[in-house]
């Protein structure tokens, strides 16, 4: 269960087909297996896992591998930096701070180096621990993209865990003096331990409940950057080219036109699977964005009427998704019963000309059977699929018969979500993430007393420094509330489209399979294959 990157994720997604490319464009195949090896062996982005060595610093490291690798030990025993692969990118582990001074060096050596410092802390008592503060602060100050994880062994009441938050971000805002930081120093919380548990077992459940998805996102996401997606995009483009010739080359080998228009439908159907979830993902991903920069403003507008403003923002946008995934579905029908009459055409008109070339002899061993000559590539037989006449012969339209079965079933098969199915997610959304925005702002009255009561009596109680800390600390908390919601209204929203996708397209590959039955055994193998590499060639579109 490593989270794979977008350069991983493509890579694997020619792997699946290489063997295809193999059999019907060798002469290319290596060139692109070239390139498949050398992206493969780049590492990335390098991450340091930082933090005193009873942090769970190991134990964070193994749960983002998903096996045990990093050594775990109650002394700091490691002398070098050990580097592991995650994803696209490397994960270092380090002896940390409290090791032996010459360990410590060591360290030093590798932050300068490392793209991010994933820091790890333990809630009890890092408020207190003043060398852990200090190198923090120091990290922030020297420009690192810093991670402020705390791996809480144990599950906090949600209260007191928005309190440690807020205690340690007052202690951080007092060693930097008039420097606004909090904003460079998110802070994640999980639980490592069970996420470790949660990928060794294959329990999402409890891999959610760690709050380790969320974080692994946000690692993720930070190295998402525009030279990144280049990079990618461009390999991208490269292997579907490929793709492109080695489908062309497969088209060789068949010599029907009707199926190739069969292979085309085939073609379609998985393409537009792609293109919804990819532009439903799009939509999703605007919604949470609008739903966390709405809910910032909600929150600093009117405390007292946000809640009803969060569950409305939600409601309307889950509504939004659903209709949308509704709608892009009747579309898909219409399309697929069109492109289907395209497919029913193309039959008669070859049934026509091969009736007036060449009528079959009814007499014929093959024409009781049901069959056409074998270098038709059609076996009736087959596409029958319960349409057989009482006579028990099979007559020439029954090829289009069946096709026309297919028109029928495809509106009952692209259905939509559903009044139910859509209250279940908003509720789910919202049973979430209110309770947070309660606690959100239970913290402590310091930390708004900037804001509340007569502003003349702030003046003479209060100073600039500690209202512009106050103002900083209440920001942080607002933004991180938001973040969260848009976090939670985006995993369900992705999660239920994804469902209903997969439901909805696997039953019509199973009926569309029955409609490929009619080929004899080598057509039905060039016509599979044929599918496996467009399906594949489209899900590239992703990253390109």
């Amino acid at each position: 269960m490593n989270q794979p990157g977008p350069m991983t994720k493509l890579l694997a997604l020619y792997d699946e087909v290489d063997g295809l490319c193999e059999t019907y464009n060798p002469n290319a195949v290596a060139s692109i297996r070239e390139l498949s090896r050398a992206k493969k062996a780049q590492v990335g982005a390098s991450i340091m896992v930082y933090g005193v060595y009873n942090a769970g610093k190991s134990t964070l490291i193994n749960a983002l591998l998903g096996q045990e690798m990093a050594a775990v030990a109650d002394v700091p025993e490691t002398a070098r930096v050990q580097g592991y692969r995650w994803g696209d990118f490397e994960v270092l582990d380090t002896p940390g701070i409290d090791a032996p001074l010459e360990h410590e060096a060591i360290t030093r050596e590798q932050l300068i180096q490392s793209d991010v410092v994933v820091f790890v802390v333990n809630p009890l008592g890092v408020v207190e621990e003043e060398k852990t503060l200090d190198v923090l602060l120091e990290l922030v100050l020297a420009g690192k993209m810093i991670f402020l994880v705390l791996n809480c062994k144990n599950r906090f009441d949600p209260i007191d865990l928005a309190r440690i938050k807020d205690e340690l971000r007052e202690r951080i805002q007092q060693k930097a003096g008039n420097q606004q930081v909090l904003a460079h120093i998110p802070i994640v919380e999980v639980n490592a331990r069970s996420a470790l548990k949660a990928k060794l077992e294959n329990k999402q459940n409890l891999l959610n409940s760690s709050g380790f998805p969320k974080f692994e996102s946000d690692l993720a996401g930070f190295f998402a950057s525009v030279e990144q997606k280049e990079i990618v995009a461009r390999v991208a483009t490269e292997l579907r080219k490929f793709l492109d010739a080695t489908v062309a080359e497969l088209d060789k080998q068949q010599d029907q036109s009707s199926l190739k228009r069969l292979d085309r439908f085939y073609s379609e159907i998985a393409r537009r699977e792609i293109d919804i979830r990819q532009g439903l993902k799009s939509l999703i991903d605007a919604k949470a964005a609008y739903i966390g920069k709405s809910t910032i403003t909600a929150l600093n507008q009117n405390i007292e009427v946000a809640q009803d403003r969060v569950e409305q923002l939600i409601d309307q946008a889950n509504q939004q998704i659903c209709s949308e995934l509704e709608d892009a579905l009747t579309r898909l029908a219409l399309d697929a019963a069109e492109m289907l009459d395209d497919v029913i055409r193309e039959v008669q008109v070859q049934r026509q000309a091969y009736s007036a070339n060449a009528a079959p002899d009814l007499n014929a061993p093959e024409a009781k059977a049901g069959q056409l000559p074998e270098s038709q590539g059609i076996d009736l037989t087959l596409l029958e699929s319960g349409v057989r006449q009482a006579s028990g012969m099979l007559k020439a339209e029954h090829v289009v018969s069946v096709l026309k079965l297919g028109k029928e079933w495809l509106p009952t098969l692209f259905k939509g979500v559903g009044p139910v199915t859509m209250g279940k997610v908003a509720e789910q959304i919202v049973g979430k993430v209110i309770p947070v925005l309660s606690i959100a702002f239970q913290v402590g009255s310091a930390l708004y007393s900037a804001f509340a009561g007569d502003p003349e009596q702030q003046r003479l109680n209060e100073q600039i420094k500690q209202e512009a800390q106050e103002r900083e600390r209440r920001d942080q908390a607002i933004r991180a509330f938001a973040d969260e919601t848009a976090w939670e209204f985006s995993q369900s929203l992705n999660a239920m489209v994804d469902t209903h996708l997969k439901t909805s397209f696997a039953e019509i590959k199973d009926k569309l399979q029955s409609l490929r039955g009619s080929l004899d055994q080598d057509q039905r193998h060039l016509s599979e294959d044929r599918e496996r590499l467009v399906q594949c060639q489209a899900a590239m579109g992703e990253y390109a």
